[in-house]
């Protein structure tokens, strides 16, 4: 059997305590430990920005850096990493005190075996994944709860806008063929132009609020996301942008609605399109289907600019956006997020700036037995 490989980053400047580590974590049976190592807090910062960790054994005095200041520098650049800290003290309150700013766990130098290093790495690596999935949850009620209040507001607000907004675009369109002076015509037209705009949005706001039946047939996503290509596939062709498809030709059928999958996966790619336009001019692309852990997954995989830790929690809010005034509404993400969850789905997004973004939907294997009973 295939040993299992964690990777590790030690950020140790004691070469003795290194060589102490690296020994123990030899004498592991059934896991070998990629370690890598750094003997200052700059160095090991640089090495997660490069390639990250599973797990990171943090001594807490450092040339560089001394005691909690160095595992909350640490904690900010790797929030969504496990730190266990390595301390010197045998004081408790110390353990403690790093458990409360962000660690896992503490070991005390000198007090440490290989079975203890072994299982510590372990706990701390599983506690990081269920509190990763509780938060994945926690912030996925929260936006559907809020998606919902929203939608009863913007469906009410939607439909009063209209009426007067109606009769503002027809008397502009009106005024824009009579026979008046060159400027007022102008101007009507700027006004039509403005309140067709604001009846597109509003549009779009009674799209979003209503909730739809999913019209639910037996489906292959791969199909769906070709489909989604195909539309797209001129303004793609024409914007500099390279799409590589990686597709699971075994992928199993599920039951969902083809026509709004293939909607949110178009907002998918025209979002990552968008993105690397901005930034670049140009970019790449990898759509990637595959069944993981009997889960339908979908990922589209840009290389643009990537995003901001502060702003990956709110990119599925309604109205969200950090592109500027008329490049965006700040809807598309927000239908996205609707249509995957009426299908039971997930839509998670992995990103750092400058290294590109990651959105994988996953949608559940719908077998050919449950038909009836997922209609």
């Amino acid at each position: 059997m295939t040993d299992k490989t964690v990777s590790i980053l030690l950020i140790e400047d004691n070469p003795g305590d290194r060589r102490l580590i690296q020994e123990m974590l030899a004498e592991a049976a059934n896991v070998t430990f990629n370690v890598q190592y750094a003997e200052r807090l700059e160095a090991g910062l640089e090495c997660l920005g490069q390639n990250g960790a599973e797990v990171i054994l943090l001594d807490l005095g450092l040339p560089d850096s001394q005691g909690l200041e160095t595992l909350r520098a640490v904690h900010d650049r790797a929030s969504e990493m496990p730190i266990v800290v390595l301390t010197g003290l045998n004081d408790e309150m110390v353990g403690v005190r790093a458990i409360n700013e962000g660690a896992q766990d503490y070991l005390i130098k000198g007090q440490v075996d290989t079975q203890l290093l072994r299982r510590t790495i372990r706990y701390a690596i599983e506690r990081k994944q269920a509190e990763e999935r509780e938060r994945r949850l926690q912030m996925q009620l929260s936006l559907s709860n809020r998606l919902a209040s929203l939608g009863l507001m913007v469906e009410g607000i939607a439909h009063e806008i209209n009426n007067p907004l109606a009769s503002v675009i027809g008397v502009s369109q009106i005024l824009t063929g009579e026979d008046v002076p060159e400027p007022v015509r102008d101007d009507a037209k700027t006004i039509s132009d403005n309140a067709q705009r604001v009846a597109d949005i509003m549009s779009n706001l009674l799209a979003f609020a209503r909730q739809h039946r999913l019209e639910r047939a037996y489906v292959n996503v791969n199909d769906v996301v070709m489909a989604a290509l195909e539309v797209r596939a001129r303004p793609l062709d024409g914007g500099n942008i390279t799409i590589t498809t990686r597709i699971d030709p075994a992928l199993p059928s599920t039951m969902a609605d083809a026509n709004l999958l293939q909607q949110a996966f178009l907002n998918l790619i025209i979002n990552a399109e968008t993105e690397m336009k901005l930034a670049n001019g140009k970019g790449n692309l990898v759509i990637t289907t595959e069944l993981v852990e009997e889960t339908i997954h979908v990922s589209f995989a840009d290389d643009g600019p990537g995003i901001a830790r502060a702003n990956l929690a709110h990119l599925f809010d309604p109205f969200f956006s950090t592109r500027g005034v008329g490049q965006g509404r700040g809807l598309g993400l927000s239908v996205c997020y609707g249509i995957v969850t009426d299908h039971r789905g997930r839509i998670n997004v992995t990103s750092q700036p400058g290294q590109g973004s990651v959105f994988t939907v996953e949608l559940p294997v719908v077998a050919q037995e449950d038909r009836a009973a997922a209609s």
